[in-house]
């Protein structure tokens, strides 16, 4: 896989689209900094950037089946990323359908989008950011609805050039893995960090009790209906008590 490093750019995951778009290869592509990086449901991706090892923001393309069912991808790559940052398993949890949080704060999130390509084939970008130093005191924390949680708190020498190595080659496996699998390997992986688990939450305009997810991926709500598996998409998990 292709490496690329940018001094600065608008999104890393925009630079990854194009990439595929025009017929390159599997790429990984990091930035020390990004002026327009973007989350789900069009929400814009807010770090500090004051200095290096701020945060990591890196995408991974490549080229996939059209036919492939992405469903679950963005846990599994979610288990992945934790499972080597957090070996322990006792401090990162995943909040579903795709943020990493830290002793109760968001760490991180994960962008999946896609481009159709030729020949049956489907651009796959996975967009990662991980905030890595915490906020200096006179920081505004308002934006950070979630909290802000650093890797520095796990892991005090971690640097972006350094966790990147660490991910990168544990990725590209989850990604062949993913490909042939699908998501249900990962699912008791999942289940083990599930920060929801057990907790009322609204999705969308639903609420009930989550009850983990299936093999696929989707979180399945407990409601006075019975349990309703519900898709990614343009769902968002709300935790309706604290955390």
């Amino acid at each position: 896989m292709e490496r690329r490093h940018l001094a600065e750019c608008g999104s890393t995951n925009t630079e990854a689209l194009a990439h595929l778009r025009d017929g390159g290869g599997p790429l990984l592509v990091s930035a020390s900094r990004q002026t327009a990086g973007r989350g789900r449901l069009g929400r814009a991706w807010l770090t500090d950037h004051a200095g290096d090892d701020a945060s990591l923001t890196f995408s991974v393309a490549l080229p996939m089946s059209a036919g492939l069912d992405l469903s679950g991808l963005s846990l599994a790559i979610g288990c992945t990323v934790a499972d080597v940052l957090d070996p322990a398993g006792e401090r990162i949890r995943l909040k579903w359908p795709n943020d990493l949080f830290l002793d109760g704060a968001k760490l991180g999130g994960i962008l999946i989008e896609t481009v159709p390509l030729p020949d049956q084939r489907r651009g796959v970008v996975i967009g990662i950011g991980l905030n890595l130093r915490p906020l200096p005191p006179e920081a505004d924390r308002s934006a950070f609805t979630s909290g802000h949680a650093a890797l520095q708190a796990l892991d005090p020498a971690a640097t972006a050039s350094a966790t990147l190595d660490r991910l990168a080659p544990v990725l590209r496996a989850t990604l062949a893995d993913f490909e042939t699998l699908g998501f249900a390997p990962w699912q008791a992986a999942f289940a083990r960090r599930d920060l929801a688990a057990g907790r009322r939450v609204r999705v969308g305009e639903q609420t009930g009790i989550a009850h983990g997810v299936s093999p696929r991926g989707e979180l399945l709500l407990a409601t006075t209906a019975g349990i309703l598996p519900m898709s990614g998409g343009e769902l968002s998990l709300r935790l309706e008590t604290s955390l």
